[in-house]
């Protein structure tokens, strides 16, 4: 018997359409990635500690000082402690000599207690010519670093008396303690009379 011969041109036509969406379904059902791990618990806490000392900054303590890892640098940053700093202006008061200094066009508070002088900082509505060389109290915030009193405003300076005037005070006199012993006085008795008693 004698086997069939295959044509020599054989054409088939079938629907693009099906081809297409075969094509789609392969592509879709095979999309996505994925990767599985396998691992045991001691090597998930080894590989934990390392990640998180590495991560958190203590690989500064697990990685000596001497070894020196290319794209591992550790910078010690010491931030600054914060430092509580003073109010430098005080409110409070000041008696002296008001003077004035044509070199800086300033006025001063020469004190009388410690005989140094503070500059005063008035509001420009102040005039202060008529103050100069009379005893003053000004009163408002001073900085002693610089030795500037600001003062606000003119109820914050009062003309003084030339002199201080001393406050009078009553020393007291001792005076007599009481005893605890009862003093004991006779009463007079009764004289007889030469009226009788009726």
């Amino acid at each position: 018997m004698a086997t069939p011969e295959k044509p020599l041109v054989e054409v088939k036509v079938t629907n693009p359409f099906t081809y297409l969406k075969n094509w789609w379904n392969k592509v879709i059902n095979n999309e996505g990635v994925d990767f599985r791990f396998h691992i045991r618990p001691l090597t998930a806490i080894a590989m934990t500690i390392v990640i998180a000392s590495l991560g958190f900054g203590v690989g500064h303590f697990v990685i000596p000082s001497g070894i020196n890892i290319p794209f591992f640098k550790y910078e010690n940053i010491t931030s600054p402690t914060p430092t509580a700093t003073p109010d430098v202006w005080k409110e409070t008061a000041y008696t002296g000599t008001l003077q004035y200094s044509q070199t800086t066009s300033k006025y001063y508070l020469m004190t009388t207690t410690s005989s140094e002088l503070i500059t005063l900082q008035v509001p420009v509505n102040i005039d202060l010519k008529d103050y100069v060389g009379k005893r003053i109290l000004a009163i408002g915030k001073y900085n002693k670093s610089v030795k500037v009193l600001v003062v606000s405003d003119a109820k914050s300076l009062e003309v003084l008396p030339k002199s201080p005037v001393s406050i009078p005070t009553m020393v007291p006199s001792p005076s007599p303690t009481p005893t605890s012993e009862p003093t004991i006085t006779p009463t007079p008795e009764a004289s007889p009379s030469s009226t009788p008693n009726l």
